[in-house]
Formats: structure tokens, C-alpha cells, sequence
């Protein structure tokens, strides 16, 4: 196809195999962004393309017919709340990951050596949750680092790749990169929190977004759930009985309930059987003064090997907030990784001025469990929203994703890629 960009083997990365991939990719030669085009990132055979149209692909498949074209719904696949458009959760990346493994090291593939083509769309939300999935294979498949992954998609300039934001309608006032999220997993991963060999889609999917309940093991020591409630409303159209949660508590370990939202949507002491139940209430939408701070890790301290299941209204801003202060001072989180690492775990995490108090958190000299933060207001300015415009957005947190089925538009293994595959047309 005339015009078209195709980045040479023979370039960057064409004399780098095995150990000397990675070393490669960090001198990677910079080129200019081109819809169409194709950009190599390791092993000679796999590059990435961003198109304009449907059109567009099938021009580039019938000029190329020695190339093998494909894709995934999967970066298009995210379910928003407000004006968040990513990352996406930690089923789909694994899943992601599998799928492009699968592609690489399919047997005639690998026979005939036919370089992969990877293509989204080039819009920047498509463009930039694809960049994250692909560079989530190159980190945890062939051994780059973060920065070295990133450098295979920043070294294209031009790309329109645009920063994550927390899931309000209002203006992003913090904007979390491709790199935060990929240094929180790769944390995560070393600290032993998720084994990609192991880790089970199903059971991860079984309890998330359900009628009944709506939580997720975020961390070792904790699940992050949706406040229960034993009547439905004109907002929530099904009830989430405590009862609904208790038979999965005893097999996560739980031995602690933490409630920070207001009570009333169910009676506490439903808890009372075989858990510890502590009531640490403050303002929605806000951030936790440094005495629930320092309250909340005193309660992880004493639980002991125990799990502590969390909850505010939708189990997202203070609860994510929450763990986060843990992450930041028991595992060296910093607070852009700790927020990336929350929202593929648990997407929607973490919102507005509270992503601004993390960063506090993370500079806060500690006197036992109790933050150090030179004041109340530390968390402060940066553009922060007002409370009551976050507060509408919160609504949307709890009520955007179709809260009666707890539909997340979870796509089957048969759904998720719509490659060609050997033998059919490319």
C-alpha cells in the first residue's frame, strides 16, 4: 500500500535476541507515528499498528499478504464509569497476554517465521490501552523492564497515546501513565501478590460485578467490596445481603470487616458471627484524616494473618484509598503505583482529590501507624474538584455499570480475539 510506514527488522532491534532484546530496547530508534504504519517491538516478528478504519485494514492486509494481521476486542473491551477509559482489569491483561504468547509461539507461525502485526484502532483510548496490554507481554513474557517496555512505544512520536484518569466527570487533575501501572504490577508480582501462571480468571470474575456482591482480592491482605445492603431501591434494583458475602468470606481468610461509609444499608452486627466488624466513617468522596489512617493500619496490624475486607459505598475511592496508605508504607508502593495497581485489580479505584492525598501519604514521615502530614489540608490543591461535583460522580460509580446483573461485559475466551488464523484469509 503506498505510503505505508514499515519500521525495518533490520533496525533497532534486528541484531538483538535472547538476553540482549531488552538491552536493545532501551536505544530504540525514534521514528514518527503514521496511522498504517508498522512498528517493530522485539524478537523480529512482532510489531504494532494503529489504523483509521476498517478500510484501512483491509488495504494493509491485501498489500502485505506475507504479513499476519491481527487483534482483540480486549482493548476496547474497558466499561466505564464516567470519563475513564482504562487500564483495563487484570483478567483481560493476563488474558491479553496469552493470547499474543499463543500468536507468537503458534507452531506453523513460528514455521513459515511470519511477522505479527498487532493492530487497534487509532483512537487514543484504543491506542493507549493497547500500548498497556502490549506492553504488559513484553514485561511479563520477555523479560523487559517497565521503562524498556515503554520505550518501544514512546520512541514513536507522534503515537496518540494520553494518560489514565480516576473515573469522575471532572476536569483530571492527575494522570496516570502507561509506566505508573506497569511498575505497580511488576511490584506486585515480585512481592508474590499475583502468580500469572496461577492466577485464575474464573474465580476472579466469580466475584466481581455479581448481583449479589460486588468484590475483589485486590492485595493478599485485602478485599475491596461494595457496601452490602439488605433492601433495593430505586438505585441499586437487587439486594446484597451480608449473608451473600459471609460464604465467600470464610474462604478468602477474612477475619475483619471495615466499613467507612455511613451505616444503615445494613445492620452491623449481621458481621458479628466470625468477624471482627469496625465502623471508621468519613465523608464521601473525600480523604481520611490521618487518625482513620492511623486506626485502619492499626486494625491491619492486629488482624494478623487475617484478611480485611473493606468497604465503602461502591468499594472504590475510600476503600482503595485506604489500602493504599498500607501499600505505600508497608510494601514501597509509591502512590502512582499503588494506584495503577488498584484500578487493574479493582478499576475505578482511587478518585479525584484522593489521588493528590496519596502523594502526601507517600512523602509523610510516620509516628507508629499515624501519618505525619504537616496539616489537614496536605492533600490539597492541585485543582482539586469540589466534594459535591465528585459526589455526582460517585453516583456513577455505583450505578454506571448495570448494577442488577453486575454486567462488566466480561467476554469469553472465543469473544476476545478476532485474529485470522493460519489457514484463513490475511
Amino acid at each position: 500500500m503506498e505510503g505505508t510506514v514499515v519500521e525495518s527488522r533490520t533496525g533497532a532491534m534486528a541484531d538483538a535476541d535472547d538476553g540482549r532484546q531488552a538491552q536493545a530496547a532501551s536505544r530504540a530508534v525514534e521514528v514518527d507515528f503514521v496511522p498504517a504504519g508498522m512498528y517493530h517491538l522485539i524478537d523480529r516478528r512482532l510489531y504494532f499498528s494503529a489504523h483509521e478504519s476498517k478500510e484501512q485494514t483491509v488495504e494493509l492486509i491485501k498489500a502485505f499478504p506475507k504479513l499476519f494481521f491481527f487483534s482483540s476486542f480486549i482493548p476496547e473491551s474497558y466499561m466505564p464509569f464516567c470519563a475513564d477509559f482504562g487500564p483495563l482489569d487484570i483478567a483481560n491483561v493476563l488474558q491479553f497476554v496469552c493470547d499474543i504468547k499463543e500468536k507468537m509461539d503458534h507452531p506453523l507461525l513460528k514455521s513459515q517465521n511470519r511477522i505479527l502485526v498487532f493492530y487497534t484502532s487509532a483512537n487514543p483510548a484504543a491506542v493507549t490501552n493497547a500500548a498497556f496490554l502490549m506492553c504488559c507481554y513484553l514485561v511479563l513474557e520477555k523479560g523487559l523492564t517497565p521503562p524498556q517496555a515503554v520505550a518501544r512505544f514512546s520512541r514513536v512520536a507522534g503515537l496518540p497515546i494520553v494518560p489514565f484518569r480516576d473515573a469522575t466527570w471532572n476536569r483530571s487533575t492527575f494522570h496516570l501513565t502507561i509506566l505508573d501501572c506497569l511498575e505497580g504490577l511488576q511490584r506486585a508480582i515480585s512481592l508474590k501478590w499475583i502468580d500469572q501462571r496461577t492466577f485464575s480468571t474464573s474465580d476472579y470474575e466469580a466475584l466481581c460485578e455479581q448481583p449479589e456482591h460486588d468484590m475483589c482480592r485486590v492485595h493478599p491482605k485485602f478485599v475491596a467490596f461494595a457496601t452490602p445492603r439488605n433492601r433495593p431501591n430505586e438505585e441499586f434494583k437487587c439486594a446484597r445481603p451480608p449473608s451473600a458475602h459471609t460464604r465467600h468470606f470464610g474462604r478468602l481468610g477474612v477475619t475483619d470487616v471495615v466499613r467507612l461509609c455511613e451505616e444503615g444499608f445494613y445492620d452491623d452486627s449481621d458481621f458479628a458471627s466470625g468477624f471482627a466488624h469496625h465502623a471508621l466513617e468519613f465523608d464521601d468522596c473525600t480523604s481520611p484524616p490521618a487518625e482513620v489512617v492511623e486506626r485502619f493500619l492499626d486494625i491491619c496490624d492486629a488482624s494478623g494473618g487475617g484478611t480485611v475486607a473493606v468497604h465503602c459505598l461502591a468499594g472504590l475511592g475510600r476503600t482503595g484509598t485506604l489500602i493504599a496508605c498500607h501499600m505505600i508504607k508497608h510494601s514501597g508502593f509509591s502512590a502512582a503505583e499503588a494506584i495503577g495497581y488498584l484500578r487493574l485489580m479493582r478499576p475505578g479505584s482511587v478518585i479525584g482529590p484522593q489521588q493528590h492525598f496519596l502523594e502526601s501519604i507517600e512523602a509523610a514521615s510516620w509516628r507508629g501507624n499515624r501519618p505525619l502530614l504537616g496539616g489537614e489540608s496536605a492533600c490539597e490543591g492541585a485543582g482539586e474538584p469540589q466534594v459535591a461535583e465528585v459526589a455526582d460522580s460517585l453516583r456513577a460509580l455505583t450505578m454506571g455499570r448495570d448494577v442488577a446483573t453486575g454486567s462488566a461485559i466480561r467476554l469469553d475466551a472465543k469473544a476476545r480475539s478476532r485474529a485470522t488464523l493460519p489457514g484463513e484469509d490475511s
